[in-house]
């Protein structure tokens, strides 16, 4: 128990006293969100709202850590430029598991997933046009249903024609077959708010060679998994 003496007014002192803070051992694991494997890093605290209890723990090789945490208290727990990972932030409030002054509580921090950039196979446009074909639309309907389950991730449609012929005009109708693209798939199914498009014309080839089967590969539509 801790004693403080108080100044009043006009001279008069009184004494008054506090409970000293209760500490609870918090302890458990630092673990990847993916696949459980153990994470060595620094853990941050911060007591909330006023941040006047701050500190931090190096978790071990098997991802475990410990702090001394005041009972009843909000904390903020973080991770902060940890490479591979996102940034981490967990709110708790400490609380003794069993009367006996300790918690268990592991965290888990998710990897940053690769962007995932795939081909839109069996898709034709009219020869010169943004016109899909209709023999396309069996391939563009099961492409909707992969999106369809898989709300996490949106996309970004990246067209590209191959480099004979005018720049300009390369560039802009590898951006109007995006926009057909993207306007059939939101037509059929897939939120528009899920959808960006980008046209790259010609500067991105995939072969430099000039026979019609490396001008066929080289006119495509890309589609690039952005997971939110």
């Amino acid at each position: 128990m801790k004693r403080y003496i108080v100044v009043l007014a006009a001279g008069f002192f009184a004494t008054t006293s506090f409970s000293q803070d209760v500490l609870v051992r918090v302890y458990g694991k630092i673990l990847n969100k993916k696949d459980s494997s153990a994470i060595s890093t620094t853990l941050l605290y911060e007591k909330l709202p006023y941040y006047d209890d701050m500190g931090m723990a190096a978790s071990a090789a098997d991802g475990s850590y410990e702090f001394q945490l005041i009972k009843d208290t909000k904390y903020n727990i973080r991770v902060d430029n940890l490479d591979g990972y996102e940034s981490f932030l967990e709110e708790i409030n400490v609380e003794d598991d069993d009367g006996d002054l300790s918690a268990t509580k592991d965290f888990f921090i998710s990897p940053v997933e690769e962007e995932e950039l795939i081909r839109l196979d069996n898709l034709t446009f009219a020869r010169g046009s943004a016109t899909i074909q209709s023999s396309s639309f069996t391939a563009l309907n099961d492409f909707i249903e992969y999106i369809n389950e898989r709300p996490d991730v949106n996309i970004q449609l990246e067209g590209h024609t191959d480099f004979a012929g005018n720049a300009d005009a390369n560039m802009r109708l590898s951006e109007a077959r995006v926009l057909a693209v993207a306007e059939y798939l939101t037509k059929n199914g897939v939120k528009k708010n899920r959808v960006t498009t980008k046209a790259f014309g010609g500067t991105q080839p995939l072969s430099i060679e000039r026979t019609d089967e490396a001008k066929a590969l080289n006119r495509r539509v890309e589609v690039r998994l952005i997971r939110q």
